[in-house]
């Protein structure tokens, strides 16, 4: 819908409503973990209130993951009344949910009564940064690719089990296997086509290494878009999941001793113009100087930015030396052991995959952070060290500084990053260090299985 006016894309939408009998549509966006949030609106509701957008309490930025009020927040707290906010559809993202009957969903843009952004709302964080690269000349193109496993289990019997002794959708690891991912189609194709039909297009899928675990490969989009197919994917899969009484997990290491899942993330540069601003014919490899500059710019940044691509306490459990996941801040070509993988081969093809977040991420701030991370390189200047051709696992830390290991290592460089608050906004940086600063005391106060386990009999 690029370049149609917001009557034209109005009236498609209604189109669109009164072609397919849509009677039901789902408006929402994403709160600080990525996880899709809102309500569901009659047809009718949902056209009167187009122009002006829906309430919503903004308590989605005042709780945890586990719906539990954080205090100490700057945008919304109990001296704030927990106000309500605007939810504006972004009629760019209408779309039908095939797998629900006459239903349809849209993400919206949180504005406040005011009609102002919502400075700590995510997708505004990653539009802020995607505006600032067109002013410097660039747009990008970015894509998620996800892994998840699948478990025979329903909302109650992951209960009764306590999330032990889970029953996967297949019982072998059997990575790339054909024959033995026939099995799983039933429920994995057919996600790849409903994804398809959501205007989510996949690339490709795999079983992966995991009991149960598959990959699929997001196609690459422009800006918000990447991101928004990243929300819509996680959710969709979730939600065809549990409608087949299965679940769907994007933890990032479910178990110990099985490997983590990743979310690596594909990002390339193209000038306003449209051309490639990753390739140069005339450099080695391929590599053009703004390519090399932005390589810099995220590798330098990666320690001070960790805590946007590795989020959560269990986030960092996934990096283990020969997991496949990396352990220090170090660059290649074409290889997959440190944190970022050069790509390399015809113009539109060149891109940087960053290895580092997993597939609990949300998809805008990681892209944000990337992307911040890499324009501030180019403005800089920024020269990479020389790409490593050996194993990163074992190189030592004066060429290879290593990754922070703990969210709250990564939480305290975050807050002190000039990077962070000059790209991202004070405001943004504040309450997300407020929220994961609370996760570390919520973790710091439970009493774990394995303590139980280690000193409850001895």
């Amino acid at each position: 819908m690029s370049g149609d006016t917001s009557a034209d894309m109005s009236a498609r939408v209604e189109q669109m409503i009164a072609e397919h009998g849509i009677d039901t549509v789902k408006v929402g966006g994403p709160d600080y973990d990525g996880i899709y949030r809102g309500k569901r609106l009659p047809a009718d509701v949902f056209l009167d209130g187009i122009a002006h957008g829906y309430a919503q309490g903004d308590v989605l930025f005042g709780w945890d993951i586990a719906e539990d009020l954080v205090p100490g927040l700057r945008f919304t707290n109990w001296d704030t009344g927990y106000a309500d906010i605007r939810m504006l559809p972004d009629l760019a993202t209408f779309r039908r949910v095939p797998w629900e009957e006459r239903t349809a969903t849209v993400i919206c843009d949180f504005v406040t009564e005011g009609g102002g952004p919502v400075a700590v709302a995510p997708r505004h964080v990653l539009r802020r940064v995607l505006e600032r690269g067109e002013r410097m000349g660039y747009r990008a193109e970015l894509a998620l690719e996800l892994e998840f496993r699948i478990w025979r289990e329903d909302q109650r019997s992951l209960r009764q089990k306590q999330w032990r002794d889970l029953t996967p959708l297949s019982p072998t690891t059997s990575c790339y296997s054909l024959h033995r991912a026939t099995g799983d189609e039933f429920i994995v194709g057919r996600l790849r086509r409903q994804m398809d039909a959501h205007g989510v297009p996949i690339e490709g899928y795999n079983r992966e290494h995991g009991a149960g675990m598959y990959e699929m490969n997001l196609r690459r989009a422009a800006g918000l878009e990447a991101a928004d197919r990243a929300l819509l994917f996680r959710n969709g899969v979730k939600e065809l999941c549990l409608l087949e009484g299965l679940t769907a997990s994007f933890m990032a290491k479910p178990f110990a001793g099985e490997d983590g899942n990743s979310g690596h993330l594909h990002q390339s540069l193209w000038t306003t113009g449209g051309q490639p601003a990753f390739y140069d014919p005339a450099a080695e490899r391929g590599l053009s100087a703004v390519f090399r500059a932005y390589i810099a710019g995220v590798l330098h940044t990666l320690p001070e930015l960790m805590a946007l691509y590795a989020p959560n306490i269990n986030s960092y459990k996934r990096f283990v030396t020969g997991s496949w996941a990396p352990t220090v801040a170090a660059w290649g070509i074409e290889t997959r052991t440190p944190a970022l993988r050069s790509i390399t081969g015809s113009p539109n093809a060149t891109h940087l995959e960053n290895r580092v977040p997993g597939s609990d991420v949300n998809p805008y701030l990681a892209m944000a952070a990337a992307l911040a991370a890499g324009l501030h390189g180019i403005k800089r200047g920024l020269t990479p060290p020389p790409p490593i051709r050996s194993n990163a696992y074992t190189l030592p830390e004066d060429l290879a500084p290593r990754l922070p290991r703990t969210l709250d290592a990564a939480i305290e460089r975050f807050a002190a990053s000039a990077l962070a608050r000059d790209w991202f906004g004070d405001a943004f940086v504040d309450d997300y260090t407020t929220m994961r600063r609370w996760e570390l005391e919520r973790y710091a106060a439970a009493v774990t299985e394995w303590e139980r386990n280690r000193y409850f009999d001895i």
